[in-house]
């Protein structure tokens, strides 16, 4: 059963990320615990696999600043600039990483957690690299296996693993698709994703023991679906503004 083949893959992976990457996980959550006890601020940014999941969710952090950007240039080609030689993509989204780490609200002494499971494109590297630059300590949630596999498009060569200060393996395998399908002509089935929202909330229980554990009170969400939900979020936003843990 194909269902099933999946479940055990999914399983094996998670396991893995259990067994190889507990010690990674407690570190980047010793890092954003340094960081928010020491009035800084942690900043989010995913390529695309899990983007909203630690965001506004119950039993999740209110201190997670989630960083989105929208970028668009409407013009058409002119028929004659067609085959002329144009910017390559490469440089265009380094550029826009640039602005927005400028136009952020990122500062000296944050920290920022930057997902992407190939962690070849420009971007994402780039904007670890604009963090780094302010003083920013840089945590990433990628493959290792196929960064390695992959060529960066960034043009210092460098993958994302390669411009972090803290690194955890989302232990997916090159092409993120991990079961063989008859009849197919590419695995089906990514992990990273799973493997994404795993390694968060393992995170986030590390980050909210050791804050705890320094007498601190993190400010969490609770359900709004439950009778108080609303009141309860609203009240500790207001202790979040007023503290920022």
């Amino acid at each position: 059963m194909s269902a099933e083949r999946w479940h055990e893959a999914c399983t094996g992976v998670l396991e893995k990320i259990r067994q190889t990457q507990s010690e990674n996980i407690a570190a980047a959550a010793t890092c954003i615990a340094d960081t928010i006890a020491a009035g800084g601020a942690l900043h989010f940014y995913d390529n695309g696999h899990c983007p909203g999941e630690p965001i506004g969710r119950a039993g999740g952090l209110f201190a997670i600043h989630p960083i989105s950007y929208s970028i668009g240039v409407n013009h058409p080609m002119p028929p004659q600039h067609a085959k002329k030689g144009r910017v390559p993509a490469r440089d265009l989204r380094e550029d826009d990483a640039r602005i927005v780490a400028a136009r952020s609200k990122m500062v000296e002494g944050d920290c920022i957690v930057i997902m992407s499971v190939s962690g070849k494109n420009p971007f994402p590297v780039e904007l670890a690299l604009q963090a780094k630059a302010r003083g920013l300590k840089v945590i990433t949630i990628t493959s290792l296996a196929y960064s390695k596999a992959v060529k960066s498009v960034h043009s210092t060569g460098k993958r994302l693993f390669e411009a972090a200060d803290f690194v955890i393996d989302n232990c997916g395998i090159p092409g993120d698709g991990i079961l063989e399908m008859e009849g197919v002509d590419t695995k089906v089935a990514p992990t990273s994703g799973i493997a994404a929202c795993y390694i968060m909330w393992a995170i986030t229980c590390e980050l909210v023991k050791n804050l705890v554990d320094r007498g601190l009170k993190p400010s969490i969400y609770k359900s709004i679906n439950m009778p108080d939900g609303e009141a309860f979020n609203a009240e500790v936003r207001k202790r979040y503004e007023e503290t920022g843990i």
